[in-house]
């Protein structure tokens, strides 16, 4: 694995210390807040952010726009996006990228499954719309918006396609994830440390399934 990080340094001088430098800061942010929000049960910053959006951005006109946004990493979508996605790179024969989409969303869902039944943290009480069943921390939809999302903007930046519109397309995925997030502490569903919880989940989840396939079964 050293040598591997100095090949692959020499080749990717500035993205992989930044890579991996995001990486142990997910970890950490993660850790630090499994270990001071749902262990200690320090929540007064999650509820500072409610009483915050509560006030200054929560408004009728907003909401159904929020709960729309939400969906955008729903389980009914993401039961039919993934296997879209995988079924289009098959038709291609980006056999590998479809067996990298397959096992970053088999191993996403494995993560999140896990994470809600050990830690069993109880969702926000007064939802805006609709009670969530499901225990709250990580966020889901955090987790899954960065994974998916963060999927396809992986394999934007593999194309061929010219760097400023790789840029743009990757932002604007990356941008969409984030809202995804937010929209999720908006309709008070989530807490804000499930979402960065969710968002850290994910994004570390990818950074090895990236490694891994870059390491032993390129995509390119």
């Amino acid at each position: 694995m050293v040598q591997y990080f100095k090949d692959y340094y020499h080749n990717n001088s500035a993205k992989l210390p930044i890579s991996v430098l995001f990486f142990v800061l997910a970890i950490v942010i993660f850790a630090v807040i499994t270990d001071e929000v749902i262990l200690e049960k320090e929540e007064t910053i999650d509820f500072l952010v409610f009483k915050f959006f509560k006030r200054y951005i929560i408004t009728d006109h907003l909401t159904p726009q929020m709960y729309m946004i939400s969906q955008f990493s729903s389980v009914t979508l993401m039961k039919i996006a993934y296997p879209f996605l995988i079924g289009i790179l098959l038709v291609f024969k980006y056999y590998r990228k479809a067996i990298f989409t397959f096992f970053a969303g088999v191993g996403g869902l494995a993560l999140i499954y896990f994470m809600k039944m050990f830690f069993e943290r109880a969702r926000p009480l007064d939802p805006i719309l609709y009670r969530e069943e499901s225990f709250s921390f990580p966020s889901g939809h955090a987790t899954f918006s960065f994974i998916f999302y963060g999927t396809m903007a992986y394999f934007i930046w593999l194309t061929n396609l010219p760097k400023i519109w790789k840029i743009i397309a990757m932002t604007f995925l990356i941008l969409l994830s984030l809202t995804i997030g937010f929209s999720r502490i908006y309709l008070h569903v989530h807490y804000a440390s499930d979402v960065l919880g969710g968002f850290c989940l994910g994004y570390s989840w990818l950074f090895l399934m990236i490694y891994t396939f870059r390491r032993w079964f390129p995509l390119t």
